[in-house]
């Protein structure tokens, strides 16, 4: 290869060159990200579970859309999923009587209901409260929900009389 024809090639190689890097192509990226704000869930209670007068070996059942059901209110962010999740006492205690006189107390697979912005049992979703399950708050315009609990109690033929109470608590978070 002579001198020139050195030089040429190189000339060469030199122009293509521009229409190398022309011919490559590059990228990058930026990431999106964005923070999803919840607000709080208010959970309002209504109404007791009350069994009112209980004769002595009679077991006597509220059901959860009666009148003396216990009841809920939730409010939160419209349309948002929420676990519904009861803890339950498996007896009430006598306040009155000898300390630790219990009264036994069951819930059935359909001992609990939720409905979406209605303040009405007709209607909702029956669940079993000792498993809990997943709710719906209604729309942005009325982002409620009510949950009603009802159970059984079942005094023995020997029950001391009194006044027996327990506590049924509703947790709630958001899916």
């Amino acid at each position: 290869m002579t001198r020139a024809s050195g030089r040429l090639a190189l000339l060469v190689g030199l122009l293509a060159l521009p229409r190398l890097v022309r011919a490559q192509s590059s990228t990058a990226s930026v990431s999106a990200d964005a923070v999803v704000v919840t607000t709080g869930i208010t959970l309002t209670s209504l109404r007791d579970l009350a069994f009112g007068s209980v004769p002595k070996g009679a077991a006597t059942t509220v059901a959860p859309g009666a009148a003396n059901a216990g009841a809920w209110q939730v409010v939160g962010n419209g349309n948002a999923f929420v676990s519904i999740t009861l803890t339950l006492p498996s007896a009430l205690t006598n306040v009155q009587a000898v300390p630790g006189v219990t009264m036994p107390l069951s819930f059935g697979n359909t001992s609990a209901l939720w409905r979406r912005a209605t303040n009405n049992p007709s209607g909702a979703t029956a669940f079993n409260p000792q498993v809990g399950t997943t709710g719906r708050l209604g729309p942005p315009a009325n982002p409620s929900l009510y949950i009603w609990i009802g159970g059984t109690v079942s005094p023995s033929a020997a029950q001391l009389p009194g006044i027996y109470v327990g506590t049924i608590i509703v947790s709630l978070a958001y899916l």
